[in-house]
């Protein structure tokens, strides 16, 4: 039987819909101050049908350049460019917020592959620019292991969601955003560790320009950066090991691989 599942966790109480081989649905409660996660089937994806096409759109250009934009941030922090870098990663990172916007506010505007590169430019602009002054010896390398280690997991925990979701495994239903997709949005720990990151970055660059390597109100920013960085990974770890118990113990597909 084709799996319909459907479920929504949000703040501060959530309800998940599940709807399993022995065609029971069952329902439960589930209290998370952390995520909002959505996964929607095919059945459920109306309201994308009619943008999929819709790519010439002002917030996916804004996208593209951020992705654009990137490489050229990184190469100027290598080659010690430290305010173009700086004023090249204020652009890219306006540009974010203004693609939010205009996507938010002109539905018109929204798109599926704007949901797709979106978030694709705003984790190359962050992993090139902090890869870039960490190289530069501009950031230390605990910060780093935090910051990317965060993502890795982050990333991982998502995907192993997915796949638990899954009627029938393939590395393509795996990866296709437009089936079974999950958003997770992040939390106020999550938004906040963002913005703390963001400014450990421009702290990083605007070191050597203005002499902040000694101060210590610069190492302190970068020691609260971590701290809330940890925290928010704890966070995440402790709500998808929730999720992942109360989704499924097997993937749907495995049941069904034994019953033939």
């Amino acid at each position: 039987m084709k799996m319909m599942s459907r479920f929504r966790l949000q703040r501060p109480l959530c309800s998940v819909y599940l709807a399993a081989h022995s065609r029971a649905r069952l329902r439960f409660r589930y209290a998370s101050k952390y995520l909002d996660c959505r996964h929607t089937s095919n059945s459920s994806s109306t309201d994308n049908s009619h943008v999929k096409d819709n790519i010439y759109t002002i917030p996916n250009a804004l996208s593209l350049s951020r992705i654009i934009l990137s490489p050229v941030v990184a190469y100027s922090i290598v080659n010690s460019q430290h305010t173009t870098a700086l004023a090249l990663f204020g652009i890219a990172g306006f540009t974010d917020f203004l693609d939010g916007q205009i996507a938010r506010r002109f539905p018109s505007q929204r798109s599926l592959l704007g949901s797709i590169i979106d978030p694709i430019g705003d984790k190359l602009l962050m992993g090139m620019s902090t890869l870039s002054v960490w190289y530069t010896g501009l950031m230390p390398s605990w910060l780093l292991c935090i910051i990317l280690g965060r993502d890795i997991i982050l990333l991982t925990g998502g995907l192993a969601v997915k796949y638990q979701s899954l009627e029938k495994f393939s590395f393509k239903g795996l990866f296709n955003v437009t089936d079974g997709t999950i958003e997770v949005k992040p939390g106020w720990h999550g938004k906040l560790n963002m913005c703390l990151q963001l400014g450990a970055v421009i702290a990083c660059l605007s070191a050597p320009i203005w002499s902040l390597q000694d101060s210590p109100y610069f190492h302190n920013y970068l020691i609260l950066t971590g701290v809330m960085g940890v925290y928010s990974l704890v966070q995440y770890i402790l709500t998808y090991r929730n999720v992942m118990g109360k989704v499924r113990s097997k993937p749907a597909w495995m049941d069904e691989s034994k019953k033939t």
